[in-house]
């Protein structure tokens, strides 16, 4: 079995970030959060910023490259 090791620099980036680090456009980006395909943190007021959990999406990320290998 193949390991994977993946550095996280953050556990939760805005919008704009994962924007500037993914190439994904903010619109597209809003959704996937609305659709499920992007992991968002539990918001504690309703007019928070949403803010993308890195922690999560990176095992995706891993899990579904482990299967590609294997």
């Amino acid at each position: 079995m193949t390991q994977i090791q993946i550095a996280v620099t953050a556990p939760f980036v805005t919008v704009d970030h994962y924007s500037a680090i993914t190439g994904i456009p903010k619109g597209t980006i809003s959704r996937y959060i609305n659709e499920g395909k992007i992991i968002t943190k539990r918001k504690d007021k309703p007019k928070e910023k949403p803010l993308i959990n890195m922690v999560a999406m990176n095992q995706i990320a891993a899990r579904e490259a482990e299967q590609l290998v294997a």
